[in-house]
């Protein structure tokens, strides 16, 4: 009898760690991931924006667009991180083509099937536009 308690311990001991498992983390940002194609509220214009995130690097997400327009417009890459249904690119300062400095800063929600990304620049030129889209 002596010798089948600490078994039983062991076994328990076994079976308590295989059934504590570590959850499987979330990662947020493929619920960006894609190809988005919307309006951008300061000109009106038809845009598409791809939104990349690492297998490697949960809840980071990044895309490319530009700063400025014209023969000044240089391709940045905003990198941002997900949590939920909100992404967020925190304030990155760029120069353009033509000298210009940026700052932009970035929040975006999803909600249903339409992402709202406003984007707020300062500096050179001050503006706040809305990109609204959806994922094709």
């Amino acid at each position: 009898m002596n010798k089948s308690i600490p078994s039983l311990i062991l076994c328990f001991l076994v079976l308590a760690a295989a059934c504590h498992k570590k959850p499987t983390p979330v990662n947020y940002g493929v619920k960006f991931d894609g190809t988005w194609v919307g309006i951008n509220s300061c000109d009106s214009s038809t845009k598409t924006i791809t939104f990349l995130s690492p297998i490697n690097n949960f809840n980071s997400v990044y895309y490319s667009d530009s700063v400025d327009t014209g023969l000044c417009a240089k391709l940045v890459t905003f990198y941002g991180t997900a949590f939920g249904d909100t992404i967020t690119f925190p304030p990155a300062t760029y120069t353009d083509l033509c000298g210009n400095g940026y700052t932009v800063q970035q929040t975006g929600t999803i909600i249903g099937v339409t992402l709202y990304l406003t984007r707020i620049t300062t500096g050179t030129q001050d503006d706040t536009c809305v990109f609204v889209a959806t994922k094709i």
